[in-house]
């Protein structure tokens, strides 16, 4: 749960846009609670992102559940690409990312790398199995519908 916690802290700071930049910019719409009842995309999409961060950020080795998160956060991606009331482009997503990637290694630095490298929720995550995780992607994308990020956990 504080892993979350730290996730939708991290996800409510990429909120504000810097001026001058065309930016992804979260708003009270991302904000709302999924009503289709298949999962709110943004909360396992800012999860699957900092696990592909703090992986990266603590040098683990990589494993196939790890290319299944990569081709979790392409998918999530083309979804938000979609079906975001944000419109964001590509290039506004990829930025996005490069942030949420900034505010994990922040957060690590914080924290003590060899602790932030050693959370619980870490290893967690990255212990489920590939078609598993697969298969939870698929039915979480499976109705268009607005990405947001409630409830989340």
């Amino acid at each position: 749960m504080r892993h979350t916690l730290i996730i939708v802290a991290g996800m409510c700071a990429l909120a504000a846009p810097s001026r001058g930049e065309e930016r992804m910019v979260l708003g009270a719409k991302q904000f709302e609670f999924d009503q289709s009842g298949d999962g709110a995309v943004l909360c396992a999409w800012s999860i699957y992102l900092s696990i592909q961060a703090e992986t990266a950020i603590c040098k683990l080795p990589r494993r196939p559940t790890d290319d299944a998160i990569d081709e979790a956060v392409g998918a999530i991606d083309e979804f938000i690409l979609a079906n975001s009331s944000l419109k964001p482009t590509p290039t506004m997503l990829d930025e996005f990312k490069r942030r949420a990637a900034a505010a994990d290694l922040a957060q690590g630095q914080r924290a003590g790398l060899q602790a932030f490298c050693q959370r619980p929720d870490l290893e967690r995550f990255r212990s489920i199995a590939p078609d598993a995780l697969r298969a939870s992607v698929k039915k979480l994308l499976a109705k268009p519908r607005e990405p947001v990020m409630n409830p989340c956990l």
